[in-house]
């Protein structure tokens, strides 16, 4: 008889009413429980939506800050480099043309090459010996001192 009492209670509740189901479900939900469940989640969300709020707040403050030293520097250096630039540029201009200007003497040494070694052929005639130096010795040479 044990088999049989067990399978009716097993029957009974598998044959409830799926409407008292639902209440016996419902019976166990706690509404207040749930409700300051919902309370300390949206207080927890709106502490960190604050402390969001004043990081974002202090770091647009501080690139204020930053954006006003930055300003303040340029007013300081911009008028200086507006007068020293051209400057500057004509400086950079003169080396460009005294670069070419030594350029042009080095062309133009080798091309006097050739002529250089001609007179110093030809003073060999007159006595006179170039790259020895005029010492205070006694020279040979036919030279004058004034």
């Amino acid at each position: 008889m044990t088999d049989e009492t067990s399978t009716d209670s097993t029957q009974s509740t598998t044959t409830q009413n799926p409407i008292e189901q639902l209440l016996q479900l419902l019976a166990l939900v706690d509404p207040l429980e749930l409700a300051g469940k919902a309370v300390d989640t949206t207080r927890r969300t709106t502490e960190t939506l604050v402390t969001v709020l004043e990081n974002f707040a202090s770091t647009i403050d501080n690139l204020n800050k930053t954006t006003t030293r930055v300003n303040a520097l340029l007013d300081d250096i911009e008028e200086p480099l507006k007068r020293v630039l051209p400057q500057l540029g004509n400086a950079m201009n003169a080396m460009a043309t005294m670069g070419e200007a030594a350029t042009q003497l080095a062309d133009l040494s080798k091309r006097l090459g050739p002529l250089t070694t001609l007179a110093e052929n030809a003073g060999g005639l007159f006595g006179f010996r170039p790259g020895k130096p005029s010492g205070g010795s006694t020279s040979s040479s036919p030279q004058t001192e004034s």
